[in-house]
C-alpha cells in the first residue's frame, strides 16, 4: 500500500527532477527521398541545423561522439536524409541557449563554438529549435507538482508562477529576435523553419509522469500556447516560417500521458530510449515530416 508519507516523499523527488517541459511534435508518415524541392538549387540543398536539446536529441542512439547529446536520428538528421541534401550541418547541443547560437561559445556539457558559424552566406535551408533554456520554463514545472495521484497543486491560481510564465515568454521573445536578426544576416537566402514550443503537456494530467492536475495542465498548455503565438508574431516579423507541432500533437492523442506507443515525448520517467522530457523518435520522425512535406507542397 502507498502511504500519505511515501505519495509526499515521492511527491518531492518528483519536484526535485522536473527541470523543463519544453518539447514537440506532428504526423508520422515517412517522406522518400527525393529531388530538391522547388526554389532549391539543382546541385542540391545546403543546410545547417541550430538548437539546443529539443533539436539534438539526446540518449536517442546512435549518437555523434561529442558531448552534446546529439543523434544522427533527429529530426534533422531524419530531413537531411529524406531530402538527400548535398550539405548538411548539425550543430544543435543540449544546454544551448540563444547567445550561444549567436555570439558566445557554449561550455555546457562541454566546449562548442558558435552555432552561427556553420552559417554561410549560400546556405538555404535552416532549422532552429530553441528557447527552453531561455525562458522560464525550467522553474514552472516544479510550482505545479501535485503531492499524489487526483490532487491540485493549484499553480494556474498562483501570482508567482505567472509572473514566471510571462516575463519567461518575454524574455524568449526577445532572445529569438536577435537570433532571427543574426542568422537572416548570415544567409538571406535561406528558407528557414522554427520549430515551436509545446505539445508535451495537453489538458491532463497523468501522475506522476506528468504530476499535475489536469487544471493545471490545462494552464500549461495555455502557457504554451501564449509562448507560440508571441514566437509566431517574432517570426513572421522576419519571414520565417513556424511549426507548429504542439497543435498535431494535442490534437493526435501524442503527449507525454499517452501510451509509450502513441508518445512523441517523454515525460519525467521515460519509457524509451530518449531522455525524460524530450522527444521521443517518433517524435523527432514527425517534425522532420512536417518539415519535409512543407518543402514539397
Amino acid at each position: 500500500m502507498i502511504t500519505r508519507g511515501k505519495l509526499l516523499g515521492r511527491a518531492a523527488a518528483v519536484a526535485g527532477v522536473v527541470l523543463a517541459l519544453v518539447s514537440t511534435g506532428i504526423a508520422q508518415a515517412s517522406v522518400p527521398q527525393s529531388a530538391p524541392p522547388a526554389g532549391f538549387s539543382e546541385t542540391g540543398i545546403k543546410y545547417v541545423a541550430l538548437g539546443d536539446s529539443r533539436a539534438s536529441g539526446p540518449r536517442l542512439e546512435p549518437m555523434y561522439p561529442d558531448a552534446c547529446s546529439r543523434s544522427y536520428e533527429n529530426f534533422a538528421g531524419k530531413i537531411s536524409r529524406a531530402l538527400d541534401v548535398a550539405e548538411f550541418a548539425d550543430v544543435s547541443c543540449s544546454a544551448a541557449r540563444a547567445e550561444n547560437i549567436i555570439d558566445t561559445p557554449q561550455l555546457i556539457p562541454n566546449y562548442w563554438p558558435v552555432q552561427l558559424d556553420a552559417v554561410h552566406p549560400d546556405t538555404d535551408l535552416i532549422t532552429i529549435s530553441i528557447g527552453g533554456n531561455d525562458s522560464n520554463s525550467i522553474f514552472l514545472g516544479p510550482l505545479c507538482v501535485a503531492p499524489g495521484p487526483g490532487t491540485d497543486r493549484g499553480c494556474r491560481y498562483d501570482p508567482l508562477a505567472n509572473s514566471v510564465a510571462q516575463s519567461g515568454i518575454d524574455r524568449a521573445a526577445g532572445e529569438l529576435d536577435r537570433i532571427l536578426t543574426a542568422v537572416t544576416q548570415r544567409a538571406p537566402n535561406a528558407r528557414i523553419y522554427l520549430i515551436g514550443e509545446g505539445g508535451m503537456i495537453s489538458s491532463r494530467g497523468c501522475w506522476p509522469n506528468i504530476p499535475f492536475s489536469d487544471a493545471d495542465a490545462s494552464w500549461f498548455m495555455d502557457y504554451f500556447a501564449r509562448y507560440n503565438t508571441k514566437f509566431d508574431e517574432v517570426a513572421h516579423a522576419h519571414g520565417v516560417r513556424t511549426v507548429d507541432i504542439a497543435a498535431a500533437s494535442i490534437a493526435g492523442g501524442h503527449d507525454a500521458c499517452a501510451s509509450a506507443d502513441q508518445r512523441w515525448f517523454e515525460g519525467l520517467f521515460s519509457e524509451s530510449t530518449a531522455q525524460r522530457l524530450h522527444f521521443t523518435d517518433a517524435g523527432m520522425t514527425a517534425v522532420a515530416d512536417l518539415v519535409v512535406a512543407d518543402l514539397q507542397g
